[in-house]
């Protein structure tokens, strides 16, 4: 799906562009241009989620991604309004209210490692902000290629990686989604062979995980409650009987390029790659 693009807006260079922003993925990019956004939608969640880069505190919340407050976005007169292209409220009524940028993420392309990379650039070629997003990106690349390089000493056991839903469902990512493309980069298998859908993941029983009896689980965490944990079900599964459960912090499972590099990071540590 293409970028809605809009003309830009001019802005004086020392003045800072009141941003609302209604995707976690382009409020953690425009962070990582050292940009702080005026608003963002379901900001008080953000932190518990994404976690870093973190929001300043005084940041306001529009409300829900997928329905913002428009009569609190109308009022507050943002300069610049990001959103993902579709998804939510369309750019159409959002171009009502203030110039809107509706960038892809989680498309039919499925490559949202590079629409992240697209898209930060558009972004900082928006509000002026070129050098700071080709700055952020080589230092990435760099890191991600010195991960890659680390993980060449990991044992080379494929990695299924799962968030919970609940006790007996999952969601398993795959192609498609943000951290497989991460996989691919540093080198390291997906052992999920099943089909993903367009947000790269895949929802399941339990069961799914005794399927693949030689990876390595990676859990997002939140996990599992402790009843889960103590029950036969979980105790019966191959990867836990063998000691390949790993917990990882939680990362933005719908990220941009910060959440790539983030669960780059946190999975070295989890996988003991020094």
């Amino acid at each position: 799906m293409a970028a809605v693009m809009v003309p830009a807006f001019p802005m004086a260079a020392a003045t800072t562009p009141r941003i609302a922003v209604l995707d976690w993925g382009w409020a953690e990019s425009l962070l990582a241009l050292q940009v702080a956004p005026l608003a963002v939608a379901e900001a008080p969640l953000y932190g518990d989620r994404v976690v870093v880069p973190a929001l300043p505190g005084d940041t306001i919340d529009l409300g829900l991604r997928s329905w913002p407050n428009m009569e609190l976005l109308r009022d507050l007169k943002p300069d610049l309004i990001l959103a993902q292209a579709g998804y939510g409220v369309s750019a159409a009524r959002l171009n009502e209210i203030a110039p809107t940028l509706a960038l892809p993420l989680y498309s039919t392309e499925r490559k949202p490692l590079q629409a992240a990379d697209d898209a930060i650039r558009e972004i900082a070629a928006r509000i002026g902000k070129e050098t700071a997003a080709a700055d952020y990106l080589q230092h990435s690349y760099a890191r991600l290629d010195a991960v890659g390089r680390a993980a060449k000493a990991y044992d080379g056991r494929p990695v299924l990686i799962i968030k919970f839903a609940d006790d007996r469902v999952i969601d398993i990512y795959g192609p498609g989604g943000l951290f497989d493309d991460v996989l691919n980069r540093i080198g390291i298998a997906n052992a999920w062979d099943g089909p993903t859908n367009n947000w790269g993941f895949a929802t399941a029983g339990l069961e799914a995980i005794g399927r693949y009896p030689d990876a390595r689980v990676i859990i997002i965490e939140p996990g599992p409650s402790g009843t889960l944990l103590e029950s036969a079900l979980w105790q019966s599964l191959p990867a836990v009987r063998a000691g390949l459960v790993t917990m990882i912090p939680p990362t933005w499972v719908f990220g941009a390029f910060p959440s790539a590099m983030r669960f780059a990071e946190v999975l070295r540590h989890g996988l003991g790659i020094s």
